[in-house]
């Protein structure tokens, strides 16, 4: 970008008056943003004139950082006008171009501060097709964005008097951490020039030599899975094994051995639909707090993945079974208050209709062989009913309160396993054990009706001891009793599920799936983005959840 010689215009009473009669003749038909900020300046210039705030913007309207869509936000009338900014002008001449510059400035100003709190998504759209979805699909689909307020006029005009307007904007940045990450991928991505299609060919593997791996090993170097090099030989050694396993767990592929087709499909995957989910993750940064809590839980669904942060650092990860796609998990926050060892589940009324009532059709000893009690109403009181069957529920299939209330004793095969983690919430979601741990190990882990399964939970209940006060040494005690036992914490937790399927570990890009289609909703939702790029189907290998091969990756 040109330096502009601002820095050495004169700006004299006279010209100032006029550009001063200017702006106080025609900022009437202003935004009233705008003409609220040139009134706290008493109707005078905010840039021209000021050599420092102008150019720090210009900068700032081309830093990715800030934005990161490159919009134009006014630029090509700052372009056509900023050449009248020269020691030898002649305001008299132009006064009504440089109120144009003006203008043109102050508006790009506010529409970058809107675009940093909101980005261009129309959030209320995407609000409205998660709300189709219970209409159309009976899928209830729950996020629970953060509405963020735009920058007041005493902001951003405290910001220009202070002419530090880069602090201003960084301070409105949400998750700056995880922003920082997403724009270096982004501008990682943009820079991948030359990216030529691999040929498709037989798998291969460690030992083998084929002229295709010359070009399998130059587009790794590309995406920095393989070290670059000037020349690469066709030689299938170690450093291609460990690029090739790095590759496939930042896209989530199978870990079978082989450089394989679906592999080969992903390496040639457009750059510019890898660009465009690095944008749509950096949109959703702006519907989440500002700002995580230092030690909080955070699921981040698409990576079927839960992460415990103390002192904002990962001291605890591991794998997690999700909601399926017409059973989603919730996006929201909340607070971890107590946990329950040995839990009984009482089940859901929406999972006896759509699931119970079928089970106990096709078998019905299903309860006795699960330890699943049936009891006539919800009193302390309330009867249980022996040898119960599906007959008793069917005038409830389609709709209508069911009035009985249905609990799995604790044991082993309780579908909540041996303790689950409570944080109170409108959704009656969890995160619990299981037992049935084989679906943790899955790539697909999308199997729950909206509760988060954890893979190692005892683990995690190790790692809240110290929430449990004197209670914490009777733990072991009270799981081995098989009797159900609550335990309160002595200060919260905070919990937050979220979902990014661009995101960073070890310093790497990892891509996931939109496996509910929320990026699609974002997409659809923002002007000229995501609407005219070659579309990218996964082939049936990956397209599928319920894969067989229990992979971990």
């Amino acid at each position: 970008m040109r330096l502009l010689i601002l820095l050495g215009l004169i700006y004299t009473s006279l010209w100032s008056s006029r550009l001063d009669d200017e702006i106080r003749f025609n900022i009437g038909n202003e935004s009233t943003k705008i003409k609220s900020l040139y009134a706290m300046n008493g109707n005078r210039p905010l840039w021209v004139g000021h050599a420092k705030n102008f150019n720090q913007f210009l900068e700032i309207l081309h830093n990715p950082y800030f934005n990161y869509k490159n919009k134009l936000f006014k630029q090509d009338t700052i372009d056509q006008y900023s050449y009248l900014l020269h020691n030898d002008m002649n305001p008299d001449d132009n006064v009504q171009d440089l109120y144009k510059l003006e203008i043109a400035l102050t508006s790009s100003y506010i529409d970058l501060a809107n675009f940093i709190v909101k980005s261009d998504v129309n959030w209320d759209s995407v609000r409205n097709k998660l709300h189709e979805l219970k209409e159309t699909k009976d899928i209830k689909a729950n996020w629970e964005m953060v509405k963020k307020r735009v920058p007041s006029v005493s902001e951003l005009f405290n910001a220009i008097t202070s002419q530090d307007i880069a602090t201003f904007y960084k301070s409105l940045t949400p998750l700056k951490k995880r922003h920082q990450f997403l724009i270096n991928s982004l501008e990682r991505y943009q820079n991948m020039y030359d990216v030529k299609k691999v040929r498709y060919g037989k798998d291969l593997k460690v030992g083998d030599s084929h002229p295709r791996i010359v070009n399998i090993k130059k587009r790794l170097a590309i995406s920095g899975d393989f070290p670059y090099q000037e020349s690469y030989n066709d030689m299938f050694g170690e450093r291609l094994k460990s690029a090739m396993i790095q590759y496939k767990t930042r896209f989530n592929l199978e870990q079978n051995g082989v450089i394989d087709k679906v592999m080969i499909y992903y390496l040639n995957k457009p750059i510019n639909l890898l660009i465009k989910d690095i944008i749509t993750n950096l949109d959703k940064l702006k519907v989440f707090p500002n700002k995580f809590p230092s030690e909080v839980v955070i699921v981040n669904i698409p990576e079927f993945r839960m992460n415990y942060y103390k002192d904002s650092y990962p001291v605890l990860s591991m794998n997690a079974v999700v909601g399926r796609d017409v059973r989603p998990t919730p996006i929201f926050s909340s607070n971890m208050t107590y946990l329950v060892l040995n839990p009984t589940w009482n089940i859901p009324e929406n999972l006896v209709r759509r699931d119970l009532i079928d089970t106990l059709e096709k078998n019905p000893d299903y309860m006795k062989e699960h330890h699943i009690h049936a009891y006539r109403g919800w009193g302390k009181n309330s009867k249980e009913i022996k040898n119960f069957t599906a007959a008793k529920l069917l005038p409830y299939r389609e709709g209508g309160t069911i009035p009985y209330r249905f609990v799995q004793s604790p044991g082993d095969d309780n579908a909540l396993g041996r303790v689950k983690f409570m944080f109170p919430n409108k959704y009656s979601v969890y995160l619990h054990d299981t037992d049935n741990k084989d679906l943790l190990t899955r790539r697909y882990r999308v199997y729950s009706s909206g509760c988060m399964r954890l893979h190692h939970p005892m683990e995690f209940l190790e790692a809240l001891k110290p929430r449990l006060g004197s209670a914490a040494k009777r733990v072991d005690k009270y799981l081995a009793s098989k009797k159900t036992k609550h335990l309160r914490f002595n200060r919260k937790l905070p919990v937050q599920t979220v979902y990014f399927t661009v995101f960073g570990r070890n310093g790497q890009t990892y891509f996931r799936k939109d496996i509910y289609g929320y990026d699609k909703f974002v997409r659809e939702a923002t002007p000229n983005n995501g609407l005219e790029v070659e579309t990218f189907t996964p082939p049936p290998e990956v397209e599928k959840f319920d894969d067989s091969d229990g992979i971990l990756f």
